[in-house]
This record gives C-alpha cells, sequence and structure tokens, in this order.
C-alpha cells in the first residue's frame, strides 16, 4: 500500500502519469526529487514553488494507465492529473515538436452495439485559462486507443469524425478515471510522428528532442499554476480518499 510512505500535504499537489520510464525522465532531470518503490512501482515526489508534486509511470496501455490513475487518485488525492509524454499527429498544421493539451478525449477502439464511442471534455475552464497562458500549445481533442494510429486513413478518419488532433494510447483512460473520481485530468502531449514515414523510425529519431522541449513547456505549466493560476486548484478541491 502507498500508504507506507506516510505522505501527505496540505498544499495542492499534482499527479504526473506517464506510460514509460523515458517519458518521466525529462522531468525527473530537475533536482529535488524523492523516489519511493512500493509494489513494484516507482513513485517520486517533489515540491515546486508551493504545489506537491507526485510522478509515476504506469506501464504502456489503458489498463496499466487506468489502474495508476485510480491509485494515485485513491492514497495521494490530487487536485489536477496530468497525463504526459508523446503523440502522433493527425493535422498538417502540427509538426514534430509541437505540444498539445486535451481539450478533450476519445477512446476510439471502445466498441459497444449499446454505447457511443465515449468522449471526456477536461477540464473546461482550466484549458480555456492554459490557451489564453500559453497561446504556442495547441489545444484539441485526442484520441486513445490501445494501438498506434500508424495508418493515413486512420489518422484521416480520427480528425474527420471526432476532430482529434493527436493520438495516444493512455489519455483517454487517466482522463475518464479521474473524471469518475471528480478530479480534473489532462493530457500533455508532444508529437514525435507525423505520418511522414514509419512510426517507429519517427519516434526513435524525434523522442528525446520531443520529450525534453515537452517537459520545459509542462514545468513553465506548473510554474504557471503555482502562481497566477493557483485560483483553479484551489476551486478543485480535495477529493475524498477511498480505502
Amino acid at each position: 500500500m502507498l500508504e507506507v510512505w506516510g505522505f501527505m500535504s496540505e498544499r495542492p499537489l499534482i499527479g504526473i502519469v506517464t506510460a514509460f520510464r523515458h517519458e518521466l525522465r525529462p522531468l525527473l532531470a530537475a533536482v529535488g526529487w524523492d523516489r519511493e518503490d512500493v509494489d513494484g512501482r516507482s513513485w517520486y515526489r517533489r515540491d515546486h514553488g508551493g504545489l506537491d508534486l507526485v510522478a509515476t509511470s504506469s506501464g504502456l496501455g489503458k489498463v496499466m494507465a487506468a489502474a495508476t490513475t485510480q491509485q494515485l487518485i485513491a492514497v495521494r488525492r490530487p487536485r489536477l492529473v496530468i497525463n504526459f509524454g508523446s503523440a502522433g499527429g493527425l493535422v498538417p498544421e502540427l509538426a514534430v515538436g509541437a505540444v498539445v493539451l486535451s481539450s478533450a478525449v476519445i477512446e476510439y477502439d471502445f466498441a459497444s452495439l449499446h454505447r457511443d464511442v465515449p468522449r471526456q471534455q477536461c477540464a473546461p475552464e482550466l484549458v480555456a485559462r492554459l490557451r489564453d497562458a500559453f497561446p504556442e500549445i495547441v489545444v484539441g481533442p485526442v484520441a486513445s486507443a490501445d494501438r498506434n494510429a500508424d495508418q493515413p486513413e486512420l489518422r484521416a478518419r480520427l480528425h474527420r469524425d471526432h476532430g482529434a488532433v493527436a493520438a495516444d494510447w493512455e489519455g483517454a483512460a487517466v482522463v475518464r478515471v479521474a473524471h469518475r473520481n471528480r478530479v480534473p485530468a489532462l493530457v500533455f502531449r508532444g508529437i514525435t510522428d507525423v505520418g511522414e514515414g514509419g512510426l517507429a523510425e519517427e519516434f526513435t529519431r524525434h523522442a528525446d528532442t520531443v520529450l525534453a522541449a515537452a517537459a520545459a513547456t509542462l514545468t513553465a505549466l506548473l510554474d504557471w499554476l503555482a502562481g497566477t493560476g493557483a485560483d483553479l486548484l484551489a476551486a478543485a478541491g480535495v477529493p475524498e480518499r477511498h480505502g
């Protein structure tokens, strides 16, 4: 149980979830992180200008991301959850290196005779304020599935049918679990591939540079939340603790 960490703060806490350790690495380059290994998972914590940050990597896919997000919320009670990592661009104006902030998430590999493809809005007031504060960030829907959007036809369909500007694996799971727990959540991702060649080759070529730049932008966003945007975290309140 994460309770053995013994950490509970009255300060606003933001949880950060990545899929892979290499996506977490550029964030951990900042000094001051404490590490705790619990039940085979590494959790990292640091102070960031009066905010408490807790970060971890979940593993690949929506199930792993959902389980990690639920554990984070149940034990740490964050005011905000951010899913950070890489994504594929779906629209021509998104070049490699662009940073995307989700306005909504779509779980596009969900198939049911009784329900439409799930779509969840992402903290509209917070997204609007961040759009104004960081005009260089591209804001739009992010489509998620346990697969790569690696075919031109699929990329075109995701944008045409859902308005998605980027595709990932875990974003919808993180946001939907957080929403169920009444915790605002965002997807914040750097674009590593745009369909100009093999996805794996594009990702390998760009990942380190793109993730480092996206981490720097996320750090600036966290600075803003610790200062100008602090009222938004205060308004979010603290979710009830379970267990």
